[in-house]
């Protein structure tokens, strides 16, 4: 048995992926689990609602597993017992973290807005044909990820393909991600752990381990209120998790900007010179910033790699 992994704290791209990605294997003649090891969002409950679609199973530890890595390719962003797990497969969008395996696998990374359009291409390529509800999916995936293409991630591969999605689900792009936003933007019971857990990732960026923790809003001044209480979590995460580096940023994809949440010298002097930016009261203000991936890593590995 293969088990597709999403990786912590799960997006909708990586579980949408999974979810497709598992057809696509047992059509090539294997038997596969999709699976996830982390909570899902607001945003992908009511895309699997919407789409009457359940989640991948999810599990706590993957150790002695065969595991297929979806939308990540990371030790740091997989899951309790990665470890000791056979990894068999990665299909993937973002860097490569460098993951070592015993035996040759699978794998598979473009430079595309979202790991959905890769699964289409797969599917395309062996002339597999998608159902309207995995065009859903995947179209949610893509338009979730590209924030409705305006991601710098974004490609015209991503924009094609999200076409002939939409051809296929019969959806309207614009009425669904009007709704799949107005899912994501849902602040109701959204608590400060929350705030800073459900989208935090760590890299190792040279020799430093860093924490990334961001929140898409429309209206980052109602969080930066409790900047103060920010801090001060981000402070004991940073303790417990024994990482070098934390930061937690506000992306508005509407005014396409980040304000990056400075807690102390050693993440100030490193971000200050990492985006040539000054810090003001515990805030670095990134106008043009939205994506963690395409934007903040890499300026931070620059300089940290050096």
């Amino acid at each position: 048995m293969i088990y597709l992994v999403s990786h912590k704290n799960p997006d909708t791209d990586s579980i949408v992926s999974s979810l497709v990605m598992k057809d696509f294997l047992k059509r090539s003649g294997q038997e596969v689990k999709a699976c996830r090891i982390g909570e899902i969002n607001k945003e992908t409950a009511y895309i699997l609602n919407y789409l009457k679609e359940k989640a991948p199973v999810l599990i706590k530890n993957v150790a002695g597993k065969k595991i297929f890595l979806i939308d990540h390719n990371e030790i740091e962003h997989g899951g309790k017992g990665m470890e000791k797990a056979e990894i068999v497969g990665i299909l993937d969008h973002h860097r490569l973290g460098g993951i070592e395996t015993v035996f040759p696998i699978f794998s598979r990374t473009e430079p595309l807005g979202s790991t959905s359009t890769l699964v289409f291409k797969l599917f395309k390529e062996k002339n597999f044909i998608l159902n309207k509800k995995q065009a859903g999916l995947l179209l949610a995936g893509i338009i979730s990820d590209t924030l409705n293409f305006i991601s710098p991630t974004t490609t015209n591969e991503d924009k094609k393909i999200a076409k002939e999605l939409e051809s296929i689900s019969g959806e309207d792009i614009n009425k669904f991600t009007k709704e799949i936003f107005k899912a994501r933007f849902d602040m109701s019971g959204i608590n400060l752990k929350d705030l800073l857990t459900k989208d935090y990732k760590e890299f190792k960026l040279g020799k430093k381990k860093v924490g990334i923790a961001v929140w898409e809003t429309p209206s980052p001044k109602g969080i930066l209120k409790e900047k103060m209480k920010i801090i001060k979590e981000l402070k004991k995460i940073k303790k417990q998790k024994r990482i070098d580096l934390i930061y937690f940023g506000t992306l508005d994809i509407l005014r396409r900007e980040c304000n990056l949440v400075i807690i102390d010298e050693e993440e100030k002097k490193i971000a200050e010179k990492a985006f040539g930016k000054k810090e003001k009261e515990n805030i670095i203000y990134l106008p043009g910033i939205i994506s963690r991936k395409k934007q903040i890593i890499p300026k931070l590995a620059n300089v940290l790699g050096k």
